[in-house]
Order: structure tokens, then sequence, then C-alpha cells
């Protein structure tokens, strides 16, 4: 893609030293022409925000013989050249990250190259250059089976339902409230796992009140993310409480909608894949759906198992919680096996942690 530098430094007029960051980013073309460039607004850790530069595209990582395509992301400060740029994986729908030396849970990259910047010394080929090569020691990305895509695509869509204002807990009166009982629920803890509960929950429309409580000294971890959603009946624990939604003009809709996507993207895949499973339990509870979860339960006198330890089994969970363990007919011989050897294991890990 040919590099248009008006552009490039029409959307560069705010920054403190345009022409070098122009000049790098041209050479940054040279090599990866691919590169995709916009302005957009940034959310820092401190939740302020600033409008910047960015590129997106491919690198080409040699990995075990094979060749990987690793899509990322760079946000370019508006002191470049004088600070690194920001650097993220950008992963599609069908992949995970491999929280890694070099990656975190949120798909942020650090490397030496990074922590050693310094003008002129230090430019973007040789970041990329760097990337390449230890992207090529430990792939950061990997590919999601069939099921983990089909949860993601559902989280994907749960948090449009979510930022459109569609949600079926927007769709409640208070003369409902009025005619049958408050479903409250409360999740335990703010941090990335209680915020993706949240948001599974709210998105299902199962219940008429939320509470996240917040169990820190401060208003700090996962709390800082339900900022930039618009949730109806949520109250915070030590954070006042979000009585109702206001009216959003379409832009500030899609903003924020952008803003949620980019935010569930970045966020640990396992803090996510379990709020949906949570928000499924929780389903199945509060409308009695009487459905087949797999759960924690005493699995004693069941598949011959005769100590007292809680395996994962799978069962009917309605209002009054579980009120049938399915045993299964498939290949029982085998699982009956597997089933008692973990059940041996776990009593005997018990008692060895008696005193």
């Amino acid at each position: 893609m040919e590099f248009d530098c008006e552009s490039v430094k029409r959307l560069l007029g705010k920054y403190k030293f345009r022409d070098l960051t122009v000049e790098e980013l041209k050479n940054v073309n040279m090599f990866f022409p691919h590169f995709r460039y916009s302005m957009d607004t940034y959310v820092f850790k401190d939740s302020s925000q600033k409008d910047l530069l960015n590129f997106t595209g491919t690198i080409p990582v040699m990995y075990q013989g094979n060749t990987y395509n690793i899509p990322i992301r760079f946000w370019i400060l508006d002191s470049h050249p004088f600070t690194p740029p920001i650097c993220f994986l950008k992963p599609t729908a069908n992949m995970g990250i491999s929280v890694g030396k070099h990656v975190d849970a949120q798909g942020r990259i650090y490397l030496p190259y990074l922590q050693n910047w310094s003008h002129p010394k230090s430019v973007i080929v040789g970041l990329i250059k760097e990337m390449i090569a230890k992207f090529q020691e430990e792939l950061p990305l990997y590919s999601l089976s069939s099921s983990d895509e089909a949860r993601q695509v559902d989280m994907l869509a749960y948090i449009a339902k979510i930022t459109e204002g569609v949600s079926d807990i927007n769709s409640k009166s208070w003369t409902n409230h009025e005619t049958k009982a408050v479903n409250k629920i409360t999740v335990v803890g703010n941090g990335e796992l209680g915020i993706a509960c949240i948001l599974a929950i709210s998105a299902k429309g199962i219940a008429d009140r939320l509470v996240l409580l917040d169990l820190s000294e401060g208003t700090k971890g996962g709390t800082m993310d339900l900022d930039i959603f618009n949730l109806p009946n949520v109250e915070i624990s030590k954070v006042p409480m979000w009585s109702g939604q206001e009216v959003m003009s379409h832009s500030s809709q899609v903003q924020l909608s952008n803003r949620a996507v980019e935010l569930l993207r970045v966020k640990g895949q396992r803090s996510w894949s379990v709020g949906l499973s949570v928000a499924d339990l929780v389903d199945s509870i509060i409308n009695n759906k009487k459905k087949v979860h797999s759960v924690s339960v005493l699995a004693k006198g069941y598949y011959d198992i005769n100590s007292e330890v809680f395996l994962s089994l799978p069962c009917i969970l309605g209002t009054n919680g579980v009120t049938e363990i399915i045993k299964t007919t498939v290949k029982e011989d085998t699982v009956t096996e597997k089933l008692q050897s973990s059940a041996s294991s776990i009593h005997g890990l018990q008692e060895r942690l008696k005193f």
C-alpha cells in the first residue's frame, strides 16, 4: 500500500515531533507496506484517554518449520520517537493468546528493545525485527478449537447486546418487579473473572439486580473496566449505584461498542470462558431449566466411589440446585475406572492435609 505522507502528517497535527515520526513511518512502510494507519482513542491504565496514531498488520514468524502471520497493533505516542510505541497482539476470533515471557494476558508485548528504547538508535523497524526473532522462540498465539471459537463469538455477541442496549434486562419494567420475586445475583471479586461474570449475566438478562462485591482496599483492578459499559441494575460495593441508562447518540454507541470489543479481545480468554459458563449455570438455576451441566458434587455413592470427595459430574440443575446426577453409558468401565482413580488421588491428598 502506498504511503500517503501528507495524510499521515495531517493525522499527526498535535504530535510534538511530527516530521521525525513521519520519516520513521515512511521507513516502516518500505519494509512492511501492508500496515494500515488510523487515529483512534487509546485508554491508559489510569482510565485517561488520548487520540493516538496506530497501525495494524501482520508480521511473518517462522516457528517449527511453518510460517505464521502474527497480527499486531502499534500505538505511537505523541512524544515519539523519544518514547517507544505501545505494542499489542491483535488476535482474530479464532486465536487465543499464549501468555509468556514477552506477552501478557491482555496481549501487550514486552521486549528488551522497548525497555531500552533510545532515540535515534531505536527505531520501529528494529523493534519489529526483534519481535519476529522473539516470537520465533515462543509463538504468542494459538488456534482455538471449534468450541472455543464458538465461545469467542458468543462473547462478542454478548458484548454487542450490552453496548447496543438490547439486552433482555433492559425490557423489564418496575411493574414486573412488583408482581414477582426479584432475582438478585451477587458476584464476589472485582478482577477480570468477576467482570466477565457480570457482563455475561447482564447480557443474558436473567437478573433484576446484580451486585459486584469488591473486597479490595480501593477501586482498582477489573472494576475500572465497567466504566466503559452502560449497564442497568448493577451495584458495586464501595462505588455509587448505577441507577439506569442514559440515552446515547449513535456515534457514542458505536464508540462504546468498539471499545468494549477491543477490551474483550485483549482480556484473558480463560476469564471470559468461565464467565460464560457461570452465566449458563445461573440461567439454569434462576429459570429452573433443569439442564445438564458438569458441576462439582459429592461423588460418594456414584461409580462405586466410597470416599468423601467432590468431582465434576454431569448433573441436572434447576432452582433447587442439583436434582439428579447423570450416569454416563458411554464406555462405562473406562469412565468408572478413571473417576475412581481421580477420587483416590484426591482422597489421598485430603488425608495428607489433615492435621
